[in-house]
């Protein structure tokens, strides 16, 4: 629109009309002092069209034009790059590719929607930044990796992401799940000082919400991390199976070997059928071992229909499966302090497996006690009978116990009351096994008092004395003997009768009166141990743990004819061997010598990735001295933070000249972002947000709806015009003005020089 207005000097247009009056009337008044009408006629029109010009500057005529313009404003849009993004979406995408379809929908739109909207894109997960220069495809190069969503960061980095520019509006992009350690009401107080402020704000969800499929999810837990085995037991392979949302369906459980080629093998599957909405079910499935070596066992819910989640879906177990390994049960009547240490001192050696059955003699009314076919031929390597009455275990039991001795079992028989004569041993079959000789007199009734009969036991503390050398009684040093005599004394033992005589017999261990302490033999195809003591504890509590181990260790090698097998290794642990990525756990190594001690040498540990690739580690070493002055050394360390995967711990010596034998630990990093571990999106929470603003035009867009969000935008940029006035007035610029100046000098100065050239001057 034009318009036309006079803007006199003084603002006064009756006192401008009256000097213009007055100037005229002068102009004519006072007539030029000339008779030539001509020269008259001129001089007086050059005396008007100066007063004429300097009218004009004072009446200072305007020409007004009004426009209605856009306003500048910054439109700021932001999306969300935390790893829940990589989730399905719900209609058959991951949440990212929907979002970056959006983002192209309205870069199209907006991008160029007018030369005065700034639009600004902003990535957010648990921090926020601005993507420079946003065009159609500034989100092929972002990745959404952010370990949390944090939505109060987001709306409160989108208001400062104007940087002082007026807010046109928000548009918000995510899943709309807080996962960040604060709390979201933030975004709430940012969404309430923009409705303050006039500010719109626009939230598109992505993602299901909810309901009986979307919240689908099933989870392998409790499986243990890590299993010692030997080739061709049996293993009861227990975990947990907790599901949602599978009320009655058929949930597919499989377990798989992988070798340390990577090969499968699938050895056993089930169906699990959940009994309620949310159940958590526990899982045995018993397996065979596989040959000797390394594996990992897999635990696997095989992924349902509609399960968002499926990275908890499977567990892998770290196993090691060794050939020749010795299986033990140790069964006693009375728990001593002897079997709680040495239990303690066996369970160290990862090549040897433990079971301990323990039968009071309180429950003699239910004996024979059945074992469920415990002494059958390859069930276990070596028996360890303590203080147990025979007829706890039965004639039938026994007899079974010395067929499968005769066949390659070794036996060990411990003192105690009911050991030897006084269990009742005597007249069992177990009588032509065990290399002492036996006396059925000294049989006590298993009610019968705890002391054993006169004669039957040594009272006086002792010191065994070596009777002859052998593997089990080296404990190492250049006397055996000079060991044996530093050792605390045993508290009594039983009152042998001699060793039986037959070949393959031995005394090792006497009293100084030369009473038998410790007699062997070898019976069919298996050996033999009768030990008349049951007081060794006492070496571990005086500070000889590692000759408890050592004799302990070397007793059930020679049973299982592996004498020779006691050299130095590495022995690896690690506080866990399946951890998330920021919490890795500490592991130590420790080199065990169970012959002569070798030079120590510097330990090496490193960590082996899939790939082969090699990452040192910074150790402490730590070196000590016992009693015996054997050195032992260990070396500690922390693994460091890795991606997640498989991985292998190796320790090694430092020198390649050492003997010493590497070894290694395999351990898994895993995911346990919280952000894939809540996979439904929050469409109500984004919902909330924007209807703060609804007073504006806030509100909350599906993304099939992306083009009511566009059409919104471009009507509320519509209703952002103001309008601007443009005033052209005479004399304001510099042409005007400089013209107006002209012609006014111009004209005086022509009517001075016609006054001199005519001689009216």
């Amino acid at each position: 629109m034009t318009s036309f207005a006079f803007e006199p000097i003084y603002g006064s247009l009756l006192l401008t009309m009256a000097v213009a009056a007055v100037t005229v009337g002068v102009i004519l008044a006072v007539t030029p002092p000339t008779e030539n009408p001509m020269r008259r006629r001129w001089l007086i029109t050059l005396r008007l069209l100066a007063a004429v010009t300097l009218l004009l500057a004072a009446f200072r005529p305007a020409l007004f034009r009004t426009d209605n313009q856009l306003a500048e404003a910054a439109l700021v849009i932001a999306v969300d790059t935390s790893r829940s993004m990589t989730l399905p979406d719900g209609d058959g995408n991951t949440r990212w590719q929907t979002q970056t379809e959006i983002w192209k929908s309205l870069a199209d739109s907006i991008l160029g929607l007018d030369g005065e909207l700034d639009v600004r894109l902003l990535a957010y997960d648990s921090q926020t930044r601005t993507i420079a220069a946003p065009a159609v495809d500034s989100l092929q190069s972002e990745l959404p990796s952010g370990q949390a969503t944090d939505i109060s960061a987001a709306a409160l980095g989108a208001m400062q992401a104007a940087e002082g520019q007026p807010l046109a509006g928000i548009v918000l992009v995510g899943d709309g799940t807080q996962t960040a350690d604060q709390q979201g009401t933030g975004a709430q107080r940012v969404a309430e000082t923009l409705n303050s402020l006039g500010v719109p704000l626009w939230t598109v969800p992505i993602g299901p919400a909810g309901g009986a499929s979307a919240s689908r999810d099933a989870a392998i837990e409790a499986l243990p991390e890590s299993y010692q085995l030997f080739a061709g037991n049996e293993l009861d392979v227990k975990f947990q199976l907790s599901t949602q949302g599978m009320a009655g369906i058929d949930v597919p459980v499989r377990l798989t070997w992988i070798d340390s080629d990577g090969q499968s093998t699938e050895i056993a599957n089930r169906q699990i059928v959940p009994a309620s909405a949310t159940d958590v079910a526990s899982v045995s499935i018993p397996i065979l071992t596989p040959e000797p070596g390394t594996y990992r066992l897999k635990a696997e819910a095989l992924p349902m229909d509609k399960e968002l989640v499926t990275t908890n879906n499977a567990q892998v177990a770290f196993v090691e499966v060794r050939a020749g390994g010795g299986r033990i049960l140790y069964l006693e009547g009375n728990p001593r302090l002897e079997q709680t240490f040495l239990r303690r001192s066996l369970r160290r050696f990862p090549d040897l497996a433990l079971d301990y059955q323990w039968i009071p003699n309180d429950t003699a009314d239910r004996w024979p006690i059945d074992l469920d076919g415990a002494f059958e031929p390859g069930r276990y390597d070596i028996y360890i009978i303590g203080d147990l009455h025979a007829d706890a275990l039965g004639n039938e039991q026994l007899q079974q116990l010395a067929d499968t001795i005769g066949k390659g079992a070794g036996l060990v028989t411990l003192g105690g009351s009911y050991a030897y004569g006084g269990g009742g041993y005597a007249d069992s079959p177990l009588a032509a096994v065990i290399p002492v000789r036996m006396d059925p007199g000294r049989a006590r009734s298993p009610g019968g008092s705890s002391n054993p009969p006169a004669g039957s036991q040594i009272d006086t503390q002792l010191k065994p004395k070596l009777s002859r050398s052998h593997p089990v009684t080296d404990l190492g040093g250049d006397s055996p003997s000079k060991i044996w005599n530093e050792l605390p004394s045993l508290l009594g033992a039983n009152q042998l009768l001699g060793p039986k005589v037959a070949p393959g017999i031995q005394v090792l261990l006497e009293t100084e009166m030369g009473d038998p302490l410790m007699v062997i033999g070898e019976y069919g195809s298996g050996r033999t141990a009768s030990l008349a003591f049951d007081s060794t504890w006492r070496w571990w509590r005086y500070g000889r743990t590692e000759v408890h181990r050592r004799f302990w260790r070397q007793l059930v090698l020679w049973l299982l004819s592996r004498e020779n097998n006691a050299d130095s290794r590495l022995v690896i642990t690690m506080d866990a061997r399946r951890f998330a990525t920021d919490k890795p756990p500490e592991f130590r190594a420790e080199v065990q010598s169970f012959g002569e001690q070798s030079e120590l040498t510097p330990l090496v540990a490193e960590i082996v990735d899939s790939n082969g690739d090699v990452t040192r580690l910074n150790v402490n070493t730590e070196s000590s001295s016992s009693q015996s002055s054997r050195m032992t050394q260990a070396i500690r360390g922390r693994i460091t933070e890795l991606a997640v995967g498989f991985y292998r711990l190796r320790v090694r010596a430092e020198s390649p000249d050492a003997t010493l034998p590497p070894e290694e630990l395999a351990f898994q990093v895993v995911d346990e972002s919280r952000e894939l571990a809540q996979p439904l999106a929050d469409p109500v929470y984004l919902s909330q947000l924007a209807d703060l603003t609804a007073d504006h035009g806030g509100a909350s867009f599906l993304p099939e709806n992306i083009d009511e969000l566009i059409t919104t935008i471009r009507e509320r940029r519509s209703m952002a015009e103001t309008p601007v006035v443009e005033k052209f007035r005479l004399g304001d610029g510099p042409f005007t003005g400089w013209l107006l100046f002209g012609i006014f000098a111009g004209a005086l100065s022509t009517e001075w020089f016609l006054r001199r050239q005519w001689g009216l001057a």
